[in-house]
């Protein structure tokens, strides 16, 4: 559903002037048109940008409310009420408009799990075919070896199987290799960190940070 076309170039350009002492010819004019079907609003921004300048423009207006002219405060009520009407047809667009993007957000979303559960079902078949072409290889190679024990080349019709010595270590038990033997590897504890710094706790390197969360449901 495409959002109607809006117009608010009157609360935007039409900025109503403040009352002078010496002069009556201040009385704000009312814009020409407060529908804001009129112009087309392409972005979410654009309208809360739009929203924002009624706002503004309503602010104005109300200043004109302290004249002490009959006419010009008439005057500016009649406008307060159109940049009212604008407001409510910018906010309820803006609205839609943001709606929309969420019902978007939703068709990425079930895009998104589709994938990745598509891609957890073709990594389980890729690991399933990586443990039978292993089982494939030892089963092959037994035979050959077991044929062939002193061979470390086979020259098939379509394939050549070589092999090189390489030695690596095994580690059968872990908790019996020295402390000399081990990799210690440190990184900083977060949750620690942002406790001290709660507490008032200056943590060199470190900040604490807050940001807001939303959810759509």
């Amino acid at each position: 559903m495409t959002a109607a076309p809006i117009s608010i170039n009157s609360p935007v350009a039409a900025r109503p002037a403040p009352p002078t002492p010496s002069s009556s010819a201040s009385t704000p004019t009312a814009p020409p048109s407060s529908d804001p079907r009129e112009r087309s609003a392409s972005s979410l921004y654009s309208l809360g940008i739009q929203a924002q300048d009624i706002e503004g423009e309503i602010a104005l207006a109300a200043e004109l409310l302290e004249s002490d002219d009959p006419e010009q405060e008439a005057a500016a009520i009649a406008l307060i009420e159109q940049y009212l009407e604008a407001s409510s047809h910018t906010k309820a667009l803006l609205v839609d408009k943001a709606d929309k993007i969420c019902l978007y957000i939703d068709h990425l979303e079930a895009v998104a799990k589709f994938r990745s559960e598509q891609a957890a079902r073709l990594k389980a078949l890729a690991a399933a075919d990586e443990k039978r072409i292993e089982s494939l290889k030892r089963y092959m190679l037994n035979v050959l070896t077991a044929l062939y024990p002193n061979e470390r080349k086979f020259s098939l019709p379509t394939h050549e199987l070589t092999s090189r010595r390489s030695e690596k270590a095994i580690v059968d038990d872990p908790d019996l290799i020295p402390g000399e033997f081990n990799r210690i590897k440190t990184e900083p504890d977060k949750s620690a960190i942002k406790t001290a710094l709660k507490a008032g706790k200056d943590v060199p390197g470190a900040r604490l940070k807050t940001h807001l969360s939303w959810s759509i449901k």
